[in-house]
């Protein structure tokens, strides 16, 4: 069946059926809008917190204006919104922005928590592993994290948004930027974050990125002084393994 006034009917009606009661054209709107509602809800409980700062309408807006730059590229819904920070950072989505000033953190804090939720899988090192290393092996040594460990450096405190929504569903209406940086990890089929000081995001950075134990305790003691230093190292290394950021151990020279 084709519509009056519609070039592509003829195209159109060779690949989705009308009849009389609903059009080839009017079919495949009803299928559109389906898809695009599916992608909403899935969007809504991967971003619980950013979906009730902006409220239904704002939400449903941001997802409509979002999906029209980038459109999923992944067969699963999983990934429809990867992009949904990067959005956020451009011109178009300055209207959102004026309602909800922290969105994109918001957006990469949450987006963060579903990608550690569903990272690779790996063991956490035990603190009998570390008790084991020969004190002449410690400066060489570098520290392999677990895959579903996030940071990031965020200019608003979002954690407390996404707390507060997990404590009792509500958002804070009122939020001051604040600069800081939060990790994100699973452990044990759950998903954890926490603030973290600027020293110890210094050292987690610079851990990650491969730097030995010795490089470590150097920029430590920078920080704290020598004498305070291998009191912090120690605690942050134990801190590290306490909450199952820590994977395993490896020489300096070895991949």
């Amino acid at each position: 069946m084709r519509e009056e006034g519609d070039p592509h009917g003829d195209s159109l009606s060779a690949l989705v059926r009308g009849d009389e009661r609903v059009s080839a054209a009017g079919r495949l709107e009803i299928y559109a809008n389906a898809y695009f509602y599916r992608i909403l809800d899935c969007l809504r409980q991967d971003l619980p917190a950013l979906a009730a700062c902006l409220g239904d309408d704002g939400f449903h807006d941001l997802i409509t204006a979002y999906l029209f730059r980038h459109p999923p590229r992944h067969p699963s819904l999983r990934h429809a919104g990867d992009r949904l920070a990067e959005f956020l950072a451009d011109a178009a989505a300055e209207p959102f922005l004026r309602r909800c000033p922290f969105a994109r953190d918001l957006a990469r804090l949450e987006w963060a928590l579903v990608d550690a939720f569903d990272a690779n899988d790996a063991p956490t090192l035990s603190r009998e592993a570390l008790t084991r290393v020969a004190p002449e092996d410690w400066s060489t040594l570098c520290f392999v994290f677990h895959p579903s460990l996030r940071i990031l450096d965020l200019h608003w405190p979002v954690d407390r948004v996404r707390d507060r929504w997990d404590r009792d569903g509500q958002v804070p209406t009122r939020l001051e930027p604040t600069p800081g940086s939060v990790c994100v990890w699973r452990r044990d089929e759950r998903v954890f974050q926490r603030p973290i000081e600027r020293p110890e995001g210094e050292a987690l950075h610079l851990a990650r990125s491969g730097a030995s134990f010795a490089t470590l305790c150097e920029q430590i003691s920078r920080q704290v002084g020598d004498d305070a230093a291998p009191e912090r190292a120690a605690a942050l290394l134990s801190g590290w393994q306490g909450d199952g950021l820590l994977s395993g151990l490896q020489p300096l020279d070895q991949p």
